[in-house]
């Protein structure tokens, strides 16, 4: 395997483009080759010079792969994706995600010899088809890149990194010569509280860590000045060194890459894969980091009401969906706390918001006018936590059926709001939120809720609400409820509250941005649903219309009245 490992490195140069890599393939008389949208720390949002899959297939959708050989290339991506994908990938052939693992089985079973990057793939997903013939390359770029490291206080984290270590060598129960390989970013973030501002989403830092029974190894490509107890930071050059020293090491398969996987493996250290505790351990916010997130959606909620003030007293001349990406992303940066957005801001109008994950700068320019609905996804890094929010804007009267579709979301919406967590998970939860919409015959192609990091990745698991999920929910667990419809090439609606598990076992509100009332058909409504509307308007107007002028107070006091 040690062999392997370098066979085709050099080749670099000429895998530039999806016809180098078919003549590659070719002159080497290797079947297939396979590419991941990752790069070498499996990060969900990575930098453009990072993204090979982009630049093999155009597609800039967080998740996708593709196969190619000599004479076809597949693209697979998933529900929020395939209309996208069909946009950008014109020649080659989308396949939903689901049909990858036959696929791969299928040329594994065949004994057909497979070309990847090992850097790119877990080793929990390239070890499930047992390849006998595989052989490697390098798709990463190398050029260094300094990053700009902080240390989160214990004034916005709650704990400092030895009570978090602690923690979790107490968990782990390591032995003397035993060392866990932290492979996960978003992880090594959270026990050390490290972050990076220089990440244009998610202020993770890159690296791999080591924890043994007394403190933590951080591995970079650059220095980083930072003077830390139980933290020593290295050069990552020392990575494979260290680890010829123990002879046990405990991994988590689905963030270790392929690459560190047969590194360990030449080295004959005995292995023992784990769940990452970590996982867990940061998804239940502590008291300190609630409270924070608390404000940060004050934050966001003055930004949004401003927001809907202006465009809905806007003429609409020549306002684009970019422009408007520009005014939330400027609305915002009056913030002294403000460290960024925590995703590409969806800015969509009409058809264009029927494309789940729309990216307005992937596209034609497309102006926004008087009739329209329109759609806006965003959200936050702040230092007092991350935010996400959507809601679907009418500029202007809209038809019976798009008000209908509307209440029928916002009805799954406070469906999941008021759920009761002693009795539910995230499965029944997703049915719940989609009941009343194929009640009509309608659904939506992503799951319900996910989890959020705090000043970390916007997309953390668990928690989720999905029909894929069986597991409960934890107190001071912060999870998106994001209901939709799309109307393939007409209009799209996603209604999206970052919402926590409060200590009595409910959901409680985080996100603060009224609903729109001119697109709600109170007859589809139940009393119940009324007075949850109702209260969550007076709470939104009473947490956020002090920091307003007095047009914006007039204005968000109408939006926020109540429905009688």
């Amino acid at each position: 395997m040690k062999k392997k490992l370098w066979i085709n490195l050099s080749a670099k140069h000429l895998m530039n483009s999806l016809k180098n890599i078919k003549k590659y393939l070719k002159i080497n008389k290797i079947d297939v080759c396979l590419i991941s949208k990752n790069n070498q720390y499996l990060n969900e949002f990575i930098e453009p010079r990072e993204n090979f899959l982009q630049k093999i297939s155009k597609f800039s959708g967080s998740l996708g792969y593709a196969l190619i050989s000599y004479n076809k290339q597949i693209l697979y991506v998933d529900g929020r994706y395939t209309q996208q994908a069909r946009i950008q990938s014109k020649i080659f052939t989308i396949k939903d995600i689901s049909f990858l693992r036959k696929d791969l089985e299928n040329l594994s079973i065949n004994n057909r010899k497979l070309l990847i990057d090992p850097r790119t793939f877990s080793s929990n997903f390239i070890n499930q088809f047992k390849f006998k013939n595989l052989v490697f390359f390098n798709s990463i770029n190398n050029i260094r890149k300094k990053e700009k490291i902080f240390y989160l206080t214990k004034q916005y984290s709650g704990i400092d990194t030895i009570q978090k270590q602690k923690k979790l060598i107490t968990k782990l129960k390591l032995k003397k010569n035993e060392a866990f390989l932290i492979s996960s970013p978003e992880n090594i973030a959270w026990i050390t509280n490290i972050r990076s501002s220089s990440k244009p989403f998610s202020k993770v830092f890159n690296c791999h860590a080591l924890l043994n029974g007394k403190q933590i190894y951080i591995y970079s490509k650059q220095k980083v000045g930072l003077k830390l107890k139980n933290v020593i930071l290295k050069n990552e050059k020392e990575f494979e060194k260290d680890l010829s020293k123990i002879k046990t090491i405990l991994f988590d398969k689905k963030y270790t890459s392929f690459y560190h996987y047969i590194v360990l493996k030449n080295k004959n250290i005995k292995l023992k894969s784990i769940n990452d505790p970590i996982n867990l351990f940061k998804s239940i916010k502590n008291n300190t980091e609630i409270s924070n997130l608390k404000i940060a959606h004050i934050f966001d909620g003055i930004a949004y009401c401003k927001f809907l003030y202006w465009i809905k007293n806007n003429k609409l001349k020549k306002v684009s969906e970019i422009l408007c990406q520009k005014k939330i992303e400027n609305l915002k940066k009056k913030n002294e706390f403000y460290l960024g957005p925590s995703f590409e801001t969806i800015s969509a109008v009409e058809k264009n918001a029927s494309i789940i994950h729309y990216n307005a700068k992937d596209f034609v320019k497309t102006y926004l006018k008087h009739g329209d609905l329109y759609l806006l996804d965003s959200g936050s890094q702040y230092f007092f936590g991350t935010t996400d929010m959507t809601r679907t804007i009418p500029l202007g009267n809209q038809n019976y059926f798009k008000k209908k579709m509307y209440t029928l979301v916002l009805k799954g919406h406070i469906a999941v709001s008021n759920a009761n967590l002693k009795k539910q998970n995230g499965r029944t939860i997703d049915k719940m939120a989609r009941f009343n919409l194929k009640k009509y015959g309608y659904n939506y192609n992503h799951s319900t809720g996910h989890g959020v990091g705090f000043l970390s990745n916007v997309h953390e698991t668990p928690p989720s609400i999905s029909i894929k999920n069986d597991n409960k929910f934890y107190c001071n667990q912060v999870v998106s409820n994001e209901p939709g419809f799309y109307q393939n090439n007409k209009f799209g609606i996603r209604l999206e509250n970052l919402v926590y598990v409060n200590n009595k076992g409910f959901f409680e509100n985080l996100t603060l941005v009224p609903f729109e009332k001119s697109m709600i058909l109170k007859s589809m409504l139940t009393k119940k649903e009324i007075n949850w509307i109702n209260h969550y308007h007076e709470e939104v107007y009473e947490k956020v219309h002090k920091f307003l002028n007095k047009n914006e107070k007039k204005f968000l006091k109408e939006y926020c009245s109540k429905i009688y």
